[in-house]
């Protein structure tokens, strides 16, 4: 048995044959193979794109599974994916499969306890938090828009700016060290026109 997730734009509905429009207003459907798991069990699940794509993005949403690693490819590692505690971020170019590596929390059905949609504005926590060199910064925009990311310490004083255009969907930004002039707790803001949100990461010394 098998359950056809799709991709990006809220028009999914979870364990159906889902036809979703994505943003080259095309349909792309995923094949995944469905089984009843049990509490504490450790597993691979495939996601085999029905046709060939240049490149997706989709949120996975998470009910009582855990992502325990992503199967590396020769187009696919953990820099495609944000991982999130109950949700799967997913951004991959070039490459019609890939494997996660999951942890049940609880016993239950595949098919109840992914689902695809596509949410709104979201400020993802930064990965790997803590961190000594770099980290990724994860956010999802609900279009595409322009989009400002700041850095700036305890006390206010602005470390680092960052101002682009980003597609509707998943994206991240990259820090280095090398951009900060400090370390400890640090605090980064995303604004997108009328959307802002803040979070709390730590830099860490080697």
């Amino acid at each position: 048995m098998g359950v056809k997730i799709g991709d990006v734009n809220g028009t999914a509905v979870a364990n159906s044959a889902m036809q979703v429009d994505d943003r080259t207003n095309g349909t792309l459907l995923f094949d995944v193979d469905n089984r009843v798991v049990k509490a504490g069990e450790t597993f691979d699940v495939t996601f085999k794109a029905s046709e060939a794509v240049q490149g997706y993005q989709m949120t996975l949403n998470l009910n009582g599974l855990e992502v325990a690693g992503i199967v590396k490819s020769d187009k696919v590692s953990e820099n495609n994916f944000g991982v999130f505690g109950d949700a799967l971020t997913v951004s991959v170019d070039g490459e019609n499969a890939f494997t996660v590596t999951f942890r049940a929390a609880k016993a239950g059905k595949l098919s109840e306890m992914m689902s695809v949609s596509s949410r709104g504005f979201e400020l993802y926590q930064n990965q790997p938090n803590p961190f000594v060199n770099k980290t990724f910064i994860g956010f999802h925009l609900p279009e595409a828009a322009t989009a400002t990311l700041t850095v700036y310490d305890e006390t206010g004083r602005v470390l680092f700016t960052q101002q682009g255009d980003y597609a509707k969907g998943y994206n991240a930004v990259m820090l280095d060290r090398a951009l900060l002039t400090t370390t400890g707790v640090l605090y980064y803001t995303l604004t997108a026109g009328d959307d802002t949100a803040t979070r709390k990461m730590i830099q860490t010394r080697q």
